[in-house]
């Protein structure tokens, strides 16, 4: 019950943040593996480093999650950043916590 009431608080705090211009939506996730614990996402119109911080959102049941991404690859290249990315593109990360298919992507506008 604790658990999805912070996980309630929390989103309602990235949707606030969001009308202000003080978080996005960068992506989703596209693809799970629970083997290496890792998927493959399409975002845009943003740039990620391994020790980002993002939250895992499901919009549907207010799930709400944060999450530090560990590894990025590109064209199965690993990096330790994206260029910034204006256009959706597909790439392949893995975060310090469990996500699967269909989580959106949230970060916090400097």
């Amino acid at each position: 019950m604790c658990q999805a009431l912070t996980d309630l608080f929390t989103y309602k705090v990235i949707e606030k943040k969001e009308k202000i211009g003080k978080a996005k939506c960068i992506g989703k996730i596209t693809e799970w593996f629970k083997k290496p614990q890792a998927g493959v996402a399409k975002v845009n119109n943003t740039s990620l480093s391994i020790e980002s911080s993002l939250f895992l959102v499901n919009e549907k049941i207010a799930l709400c999650q944060p999450a530090t991404v560990k590894s990025i690859q590109i064209n199965n290249q690993s990096v330790n950043e994206t260029p910034y990315i204006e256009k959706e593109m597909e790439i392949g990360l893995k975060f310090d916590v469990e996500a699967k298919q269909g989580l959106s992507l949230y970060i916090w506008q400097t």
